[in-house]
């Protein structure tokens, strides 16, 4: 069997560090979750043990769907939900700074949009789907203001039916918010349609790079 180069050996480092780094985060969403059932801050408590479960999203798509996935959204997604809830809800970031939220926004239409993305690329590349790179971008960014938008819907019910702020300043956050989900969402698009028809972006390069390897070792595998 021959020796694991070098390359090999550094990617295996940063995903160990990567794997530690989310454990870290989801360790710290798991305190804060504690802290509030401490303090009898039911409603919080109750959407830290969901941010939580959500950490694990990312291991449960890759079982659901027998996809294996970069060690990069395990962190990227406990990153953007530690961001969420420890800082901007526990450590109230959202009053803080008026800008915590819609960085936040913008993140998350761009994690999912690169999630519909790779999704879509793991059936491009084995062949199972043939498309234009333009009807590629098209279903990523859909798919990204689409969740997008069920956030807000999501906000809206929150607010109506169970008397919680979600919106803040009602129809401008909600109108701001899904605006800079669609950047987020285009930025996403643009990252996969490049790829697609040249094979190579600089921002989405590492991480199709592993889905790839990742895939077709799998087969292989299985073969």
């Amino acid at each position: 069997m021959p020796e694991p180069s070098q390359q090999q050996v550094s990617e295996s480092w940063i995903n160990h560090i990567e794997l530690i780094v989310a454990s870290v985060l989801q360790l710290g969403i798991l305190l804060v979750t504690v802290g509030a059932f401490l303090h009898a801050q039911w409603l919080g408590a109750f959407s830290g043990v969901i941010v939580l479960l959500l950490t694990f999203a990312p291991a449960m798509i890759e079982r659901q769907l027998r996809v294996p996935l970069p060690v990069e959204f395990t962190l990227i997604t406990c990153l953007f939900l530690f961001a969420s809830y420890g800082l901007g809800e526990a450590r109230d970031f959202y009053d803080r700074f008026w800008w915590w939220d819609l960085a936040l926004h913008g993140l998350f239409a761009l994690i999912i949009g690169l999630i519909g993305f790779l999704s879509i690329y793991v059936f491009y590349m084995t062949h199972r789907v043939r498309v234009a790179p333009l009807y590629v971008a098209i279903i990523t960014f859909a798919l990204a203001v689409s969740v997008g938008t069920i956030w807000e819907i999501f906000e809206f019910s929150m607010d109506w039916f169970v008397g919680l702020n979600m919106q803040k300043s009602g129809l401008v956050d909600t109108m701001t918010d899904l605006i800079i989900n669609a950047i987020g969402a285009l930025v996403a698009a643009a990252i996969g349609f490049f790829y697609v028809r040249n094979e190579d972006s600089l921002l989405g390069r590492r991480l199709i790079r592993n889905l790839v390897e990742k895939n077709r070792q799998a087969a292989a595998n299985s073969n």
